[in-house]
């Protein structure tokens, strides 16, 4: 059977059908009968079978709610498996009387038959016979028949009368008979940890000893090892398993379904998982009689154009044509029903479903086979023993072109190309059927770059502290896309309407949505998106003179969990996982705002997830995004500190606001001579801010020095060296013979044009341990300005190698002009990352510049929707590269034009303006030095 729900899309999910009234119904309880069984499938007060080994309970010591006092199990494995289970426990409190006087005991009467043997309460000294007074009901519990399972599970419901606190109740019953479909190979398991305190845990295996059925203790958690005793009498081998004072046994909340929480012992006389493979196979017939509606079929399949056609539509087949329903009768819960019967019944489980589409397959010429899997299980069946008993879903592998495609013929939703499909069991361990088969295997992960979640929003905000415009598009790609497909089908357009723009209003109250949203559907690449456009009143809010706007990545909430509990001790699941989701955001303020801010981008990784946050603010454009992919299913619990501290870390790289104050609001738009003034005006402030803070007198150490270094770095900017200088020096002597002493000077030595003297510092601070792109980025401009160029392109390389996000581009442009200058050709990893860039968001088209994919022109062109001081600034740094792909080329006088452009720009506090100052300066002194040469004489 299927079981879908994650929590990638749950949110979004749950929102919407919270919306129909019958979305609490189908929680209702599960349908009971009361039956009548046959007269020898559930007997009473039968004697203790002579096989039996007596065993003493132990004297209650504990003060625990419950204590279980002897839990036992006895197997006999003959030609019908036996099982004798005894459970003695005591009540010690009022609050635990109702469970502990319901017993159940479940079966099948088809193959299975019970003897209850006594119901015991010891009062003190009294022991009263409760056997045949107790209410007995038989219950048809059909658990799953909600969902479309019906399996005849009958439940013998015992209700214990006059059970009072201090009573001990003494349970003994046989249970024997084991489903036929495992062909007389026993397998057993048995909880060895309870879920509360044991005094005693007895466990004993009798069978033949001709009959090898290993053994194994399975569990994720630590324990007192047990080991048995082992006898062996008149061909009879015996193993006894017994251990004394077991904690109670409590599972963390969200621990992973595929983490054994208790340990249990497993038998299995399987001796590998070929055998169990070679088991099932015997269960999937494959050569059915012919049959015309399945000659039908494959005949009208087999007319489509190719192969991918004809999976795809064998599986929409019985994907949609053949509902889900389950009768698990006798050995039907694991051997599938014909083709032709699901066929005729139209409906049928996951292995009547798997079985017809392998047969469909089959008969149009395509590989496949059946695959057993248990949902959610990524690991563990390393660690037992081979056994059926690990599976509880079967779905299809078929192989095209050698590539393996496992298709889940219960599923709904799914279209569009095979490579293009959903993969709801990604990492699950499987065991194929076929005959070939030699061990488990696991199904692949996809490609880790594949975004399930694209969330993108663009803000208005046409005067500030009015209403703004917020136009919001979400996309969904294979298995998000699947999810909401089927939600959309069954949700009126009205509905998704209200939900949209009640999730909006958490966020943004008082939004509105204007018109409908859109959805759409690209069911061929399974891709579906929604658009939709809102007004939000006072989006900017102001306090103190600072202008704020707020955001959150919404399609990421919940994604990460954070552990409950410092002493937790269980892994704990990220049951999203795998998820890849990204959330863009571009707010487009009034002309009057001009920030000037560095991109920024941060990336928190580690063993678990992956969260890059990079964020822009040029002029009155600012943009963030953040993207997500978890990387594991779980966390270790020896994690949970480190993976805590990261999950801060990436709270804070998200940040969630833009904010800017009055200095950055301009009265009127300015040309180049007033955007320079404005910067100036910006760095003075910036210095005089800086001043006061230092003035306080309540930095320093390490405070005062960065308070320094910063306002050294605007001086230089600001053409104040010598102030600027005094103040990094200063700053070298609060922290001396630091790695940040050293940046802080070595950077303020390079813009000021001392470059030997930069080298020295930068190549200090790294030594001493500041292996940061920044460092090798400024200490390859140094040397490139030095005359080094080989040394530079060593620098630019390593900060490609250190650098994320943006500021990588820009790393990756720097040594493309080294290398270009050199003579020496693009890296390969580079060229292709620039040809892919063409369309893509600034500086990537500077990179495809500089790798070819675009001339100078296209790349300006690309920069057209740019307004203000944003495309002011954005030009600054195109006219620079541009100066250094003329470089390259060879020719300085397009490259002096350019460098000039990108000066006019007035932008001096970019790196580019500064360096290309640099250039103009070497291009000067090389054409006065080519003036001053004697001409060549001609040859004679």
């Amino acid at each position: 059977m299927y079981r879908s729900g994650f929590i990638r899309i749950f949110i979004f999910v749950a929102c919407i059908l919270a919306s129909y009234p019958s979305a609490a119904q189908q929680t209702a309880a599960p349908n009971l009968a009361e039956i009548k069984p046959a007269a020898d499938a559930f007997t009473l007060a039968d004697p203790v079978p002579s096989w039996v080994v007596e065993t003493a309970a132990p004297e209650v010591s504990a003060t625990a709610p419950i204590v279980i006092r002897l839990a036992e199990t006895q197997y006999l494995i003959d030609r019908e498996p036996a099982v004798f289970v005894r459970r003695v426990t005591a009540i010690n409190d009022a609050a635990s009387l109702a469970a502990a006087g319901h017993i159940t005991i479940s079966f099948v009467q088809d193959y299975e038959r019970v003897q209850l043997h006594w119901i015991r309460i010891q009062r003190g000294q009294q022991q009263i016979d409760r056997t045949k007074e107790s209410k007995l009901r038989f219950l048809q519990r059909e658990q799953g028949l909600e969902q479309g399972v019906y399996s005849g599970d009958v439940t013998a419901s015992i209700l214990i009368e006059d059970l009072r606190v201090g009573d001990t109740i003494d349970l003994a019953y046989s249970h024997y008979g084991q489903n036929p479909v495992f062909a007389g190979k026993f397998i057993g398991l048995t909880s060895w940890d309870q879920s509360h305190p044991t005094l005693r845990r007895h466990v004993i295996l009798s069978h033949p000893a001709n009959r090898p059925i290993a053994w194994r203790m399975i569990g994720d958690r630590t324990g007192s090892p047990v080991s048995p005793t082992e006898t062996l009498r008149d061909g009879l081998r015996t193993l006894d398993f017994d251990q004394r004072g077991l904690r109670e046994a409590v599972v963390d909340p969200q621990t992973p379904q595929d983490y054994f929480a208790f340990r249990f012992l497993q038998f299995s006389e399987f001796g590998s998982w070929k055998e169990v493979a070679q088991w099932a196979t015997t269960l999937f017939d494959l050569n059915s009689a012919p049959n015309e509606e399945i000659d039908g079929l494959v005949k009208t399949i087999g007319t489509l154009d190719s192969t991918d056609q004809r999976i795809r539509a064998a599986l929409h087949i019985v994907q949609s044509q053949i509902r889900y329903f389950s009768v698990s009768l006798g050995e039907s819960s694991h051997r599938p029903a014909s083709p032709e019967t699901v066929l005729r019944r139209r409906y049928g489980d996951c292995k009547d479903k798997s079985l017809l589409l392998v047969t469909l397959l089959q008969r149009l010429g395509i590989q496949s086979r059946p695959v057993l899997l248990q949902i959610g299980r990524r690991r563990g069946l390393e660690e037992v023993l081979p056994s059926p008993e690990f599976f509880d879903h079967v779905i299809v592998e078929a192989v095209v072109d050698g590539q393996s495609y496992f298709l889940d013929p219960t599923r709904l939703g799914q279209t569009g190309r095979l490579d293009r499909m959903g993969q709801a069991h990604e990492g699950t361990q499987i065991l194929a059927v076929a005959p070939e088969t030699e061990r488990t295997s696991a199904i692949p992960a996809r490609a880790a770059d594949e975004v399930d979640d694209d969330l993108i929003e663009r803000v208005t905000v046409d005067k500030l502290g009015e209403d703004a415009q917020l136009s919001l598009k979400r996309v969904w790609s294979r298995l998000s896309a699947e999810r909401l497909r089927l939600v959309f089908e069954q949700t009126t357009r009205e509905m998704i309407a209200k939900r949209v723009g009640d999730m909006l209003e958490d966020r943004y109250p008082g939004a509105v949505l204007a018109g409908d949203p859109a959805v759409h559907d690209d069911q061929e690449q399974n891709i579906v998106s929604l658009e939709a456009t809102f007004r939000v009143p006072k989006i900017a809010t102001e306090r103190n003179g600072t202008w704020m706007i707020r955001y959150k990545p919404d399609n990421q909430s919940g994604a990460l969990p954070f552990p409950p509990s410092a002493t937790r001790t269980m892994p704990l699941g990220i049951s999203a996982h795998p998820y890849h989701a990204r959330y863009q955001i571009e707010i487009t303020l009034p002309d009057t705002v001009s920030v000037v801010a560095d991109p920024y981008t941060e990336t928190v990784a580690n063993d678990h997830f992956s969260l890059t946050s990079s964020r822009y603010f040029r002029g009155n454009v600012a943009r963030s995004q953040v993207e997500l992919t978890t990387l594991r299913p779980f966390v270790e619990s020896s994690n949970y500190p480190k993976y805590a501290d990261d999950l801060r870390a990436a709270s804070r790289a998200i940040v969630g606001y833009f904010a800017f104050g009055k200095s950055d609001i301009k009265s009127s738009e300015a040309g180049p001579d007033q955007a320079t003034d404005r910067f100036r005006r910006m760095l003075l402030d910036a210095v005089q801010k800086t001043t006061d803070t230092i003035s306080s007198g309540k930095l320093t150490g390490s405070d005062l020095a960065d308070a320094l270094c910063q306002r050294g770095s605007s001086l230089v900017e600001l053409g104040r060296v010598d102030e600027a200088m005094r103040d990094v020096n200063e700053a070298f002597r609060l922290i001396p013979n630091t790695s940040d002493a050293f940046s802080c000077r070595g950077g303020a030595l390079y813009e000021s044009g001392q470059f030997e003297s930069s080298i020295a510092d930068l190549s200090k601070s790294i030594s001493l341990g500041a292996i940061t792109a920044s460092n090798y980025r400024s200490r390859g401009a140094a040397r490139l300005y030095a005359g080094q160029i080989d040394q530079a392109g060593a620098d630019f390389a390593r900060a490609v190698e250190l650098a994320e996000g943006e500021n990588k581009i820009y790393c990756e442009l720097w040594l493309l002009a080294v290398l270009g200058r050199a003579g020496k050709p693009v890296p390969d990893a580079i060229a292709q990352r620039g040809h892919a860039s063409a369309k893509g968001a600034w500086p990537q088209p500077a990179l495809a510049m500089m790798t070819g994919a675009l001339s100078p022109d296209e790349m300006l062109k690309t920069l057209d929707d740019k307004k203000g001081d944003e495309r002011r600034m954005l030009l600054s740094e195109a006219y620079f590269y541009i100066g250094q792909h003329a470089m390259v080329r060879g020719d300085k006088q397009a490259a002096k034009l350019s460098f000039e452009k990108s000066r006019e720009q007035g932008v001096i506090l970019y790196t580019e303006h500064i360096a290309a100052g640099f250039e103009l300066q070497r291009l000067a002194k090389e054409s006065v030095g080519a003036a001053a040469a004697p001409a060549a004489k001609p040859l004679p």
